[in-house]
């Protein structure tokens, strides 16, 4: 077993442990929603899943850090250049402190507006929600040269660690003290600083408070950000807003039910990230070498397409059995919009891969339309909301549209503009330094 392991090209064999350790995560994620569904209420169950879905809206385009620095941190990487990656990393991180204690100051005085009007009743819930979104800058500093480098094992033991920390607190604050919402976020923190210790162990050669002097485009990799930022930021609000516009517009018990049938949509959306994870510093290094990168997309697609796959006829076949394991309770409306969410989040799973690959070849055409779109979808919902099936089948038609439109470009693309031929020699895999 071990032999044919080893026998595996390195793209899968990172797949494959990317993949376990997050199947691992997934596993403990869920136990950690069980946990959360079957102790709040409904009401606020749906309060902890808004507090959430900001959090996810507003630090996903911050993650427009890991996609750079991931990228960068693989061209230089693929090409041997060590004092380049240093210069990134600490030169990033200074700026990211910075500007992760002027976000606290902000969300600090903003908490009081956003958990009233989200008529959520912790006060302490707002100010936690301040400290993961000043932490949301410096995170990504660390995760992205792990996944730039390709310290993919790093990854994974931090992954799986700061997951079991999370659900042991959560047991601890919420079952044992009756901490409720503010339990469940405050398990959530902790976990993120776990994560970021862990990921900043394999980097302690490259990362550095003084000063460090390269010559590097640092204009280039700074208006790099404002691509990744719009596109990540258009992709969480895609996945993630429509519970916030149903938390605002519909009844908190209406809201519960939406947000159980959510969890179903997460899990799908979710559970192929391994492979966008290991596909981007692949296509970003076979790129900045001229190298072929058309194979590796039409992989992560087939594999994410199975995984979406599996997962959905899992759920359609046993539908009230899956929720009853995931959130202890069936409602029958609940049951009808996790058959939708399976649709919606495995076609928005499939424009992740595709939007992925564009970034990682720094081809910025798809963004028009997916800003374009989700703008489109925030309104749809704004304007037609009579209930809660019509919501989510206004993600399903949003997200069929946006991945056939991306899946065009990317084939347009690659028919008038071919990759170079691999020159003699050189194999599918970036050269790793360590």
């Amino acid at each position: 077993m071990l032999n044919k392991f080893k026998a595996i090209d390195g793209f899968n064999k990172n797949i494959i442990i990317v993949f376990l350790s997050s199947s691992l995560l997934n596993f403990i994620n869920l136990l950690y929603q069980l946990l959360i569904a079957h102790r709040l209420s409904l009401a606020d169950f749906a309060a902890f899943n808004s507090l959430l879905s900001i959090y996810m809206v507003i630090s996903m385009p911050l993650a427009s850090l890991q996609t750079a620095i991931a990228k960068y941190s693989a061209e230089f990487n693929a090409r041997g250049e060590t004092e380049k990656i240093k210069f990134l990393l600490s030169g990033i991180l200074k700026k990211s402190l910075s500007l992760a204690a002027l976000t606290f100051i902000i969300f600090c005085l903003a908490s009081i507006f956003i958990v009233d009007k989200l008529q959520i009743n912790s006060r302490p819930s707002g100010y936690l929600l301040a400290v993961l979104l000043a932490l949301a800058w410096i995170m990504p500093v660390f995760s992205g040269a792990v996944q730039g480098l390709e310290f993919f094992k790093w990854m994974s033991v931090s992954s799986v660690v700061s997951g079991i920390l999370k659900l042991s607190l959560t047991f601890i604050l919420i079952v044992g003290y009756g901490y409720g919402i503010t339990g469940a976020l405050g398990a959530f923190l902790a976990a993120v600083l776990a994560g970021m210790f862990i990921s900043y162990l394999p980097l302690k050669g490259f990362v550095s408070l003084r000063k460090i002097h390269e010559d590097i485009n640092y204009k280039e990799i700074l208006l790099y950000l404002f691509p990744v930022a719009i596109s990540l930021l258009c992709f969480m609000s895609l996945v993630n807003f429509d519970m916030v516009l149903v938390k605002y517009f519909f009844l908190p018990q209406e809201a519960g039910l939406y947000s159980l049938a959510q969890m179903v949509g997460k899990i799908i959306l979710f559970l192929p990230g391994a492979i966008s994870i290991v596909m981007f510093p692949r296509t970003s290094g076979l790129n900045a070498r001229n190298l072929d990168t058309r194979s590796t997309l039409k992989r992560s697609l087939f594999y994410t397409c199975i995984l979406c796959l599996i997962a959905a006829f899992i759920y359609n076949i046993f539908p009230s059995l899956v929720l009853k394991a995931l959130t202890g309770k069936v409602y029958l409306e609940s049951v009808i919009l996790g058959r939708l969410f399976s649709l919606s989040m495995s076609f928005f799973a499939l424009l992740l891969i595709l939007i992925t690959y564009f970034l990682s070849l720094k081809d910025l055409r798809f963004i028009k339309y997916l800003g374009l779109f989700t703008l489109l979808q925030a309104l749809a919902i704004i304007l037609f909301h009579r209930t809660l099936i019509q919501v989510q089948s206004i993600l399903c038609i949003n997200a069929a549209i946006l991945f056939i439109i991306h899946l065009t470009l990317a084939y347009k693309k690659q028919g008038q503009a071919p990759s170079a031929p691999p020159k003699a020699g050189q194999g599918d895999s970036p050269r790793l330094l360590i």
